[in-house]
């Protein structure tokens, strides 16, 4: 009897020790349900939308992203927002980015190489925002226009600079203007496919000025575009300046010109001292050379796309 009894309790207690096992069973798919909303690509309710962290707050401590609501989804909230992120000195990268890039020459490629980047655009997206903001300011009204070919051989003041454009268009049977129209139209096209180029080419000058820096290329290429924005931003900033006086030959333009490639060569100074760390002679040197390699490199490409063009509409 002693051992039924002793056998009785092994079973009791074992069936005891079963019983959470047993009772939980019906919770099961309950705990496999936020892998299955996942799969669903859901979220379940008080986590991150964005890395799935229990919320304790309005914002996830983990990402930073915010809790959503329900009027998050109004429109008015919506451009609440946008011109929150346009015009917030707090939030606003753009704010941040054109400050440090305007007043602190070499600020920026500094942060960037150190990872200081989330606070900043991206140099890449900075520097093609600003050179398509160029090519629209300097391309959108004639007078202001920096590839009319029209304008330009009017203002080399020899007739002879016409003759070969004559004989094109007597074999193409056009107008002188509209031969002309048609080639500064594709000179635009061609000059809006070449940021990269630009910043590229100057990438390789800087690459050769220091070439015994032991930086990476990558260095020297987001120094090009931080460079490349502020020259092009500048000029930007001109276009009131040109709308009045016109862009052409002559004393005015000449030395808006010489002002322009000064502020230039001295921002240079300053980002060269910052990123590189030569001495002031020695920096001196390096800015001179790089702003002439700057122009040449545009110059090379400013050619070479005309002459692209003229020999495309001349094919066609």
């Amino acid at each position: 009897m002693a051992e039924v009894a002793r056998t009785a309790g092994r079973t009791e207690a074992g069936a005891g020790s079963n019983a959470p096992a047993a009772a939980s069973a019906p919770d099961a798919p309950a705990a496999s349900a936020p892998a299955a909303s996942a799969e669903a690509g859901l979220t379940a309710p008080g986590a991150c939308p964005e890395c799935e962290t229990p919320l304790v707050g309005d914002f996830c401590h983990r990402c930073g992203e915010k809790r959503p609501e329900s009027r998050d989804l109004t429109v008015r909230n919506f451009f609440s927002e946008a011109a929150q992120e346009l015009t917030s000195v707090e939030h606003s990268k753009l704010y941040h980015t054109l400050r440090a890039l305007m007043l602190r020459p070499g600020f920026l490629t500094r942060e960037w190489v150190a990872g200081r980047r989330r606070r900043y655009l991206k140099p890449l997206n900075l520097c093609l925002g600003i050179l398509a903001l160029s090519l629209f300011a300097f391309s959108v009204y004639k007078p202001v226009s920096t590839y009319d070919l029209e304008t330009l051989l009017t203002q080399d003041g020899r007739p002879e600079v016409f003759q070969p454009v004559d004989r094109l268009a007597g074999r193409k049977h056009m107008e002188r203007s509209a031969l002309l129209d048609r080639i500064s139209d594709k000179w635009q096209r061609y000059m809006a496919l070449t940021p990269l180029v630009i910043v590229g080419g100057f990438a390789l000058v800087l690459q050769l000025v220091f070439m015994f820096s032991r930086r990476f290329f990558v260095e020297h290429l987001v120094f090009s575009m931080h460079f490349v924005s502020f020259s092009t931003l500048t000029v930007v900033l001109l276009w009131p300046v040109y709308l009045f006086v016109g862009i052409k030959q002559g004393p005015l333009n000449y030395t808006i010109a010489a002002l322009k490639w000064l502020v230039d060569i001295a921002y240079m100074y300053f980002a060269v001292r910052a990123v590189y760390g030569l001495r002031p002679a020695r920096t001196l040197l390096a800015s001179v050379l790089l702003v002439g390699g700057y122009f040449v490199t545009y110059m090379v490409i400013l050619l070479i796309t005309l002459v692209a063009a003229t020999v495309s509409v001349a094919v066609s």
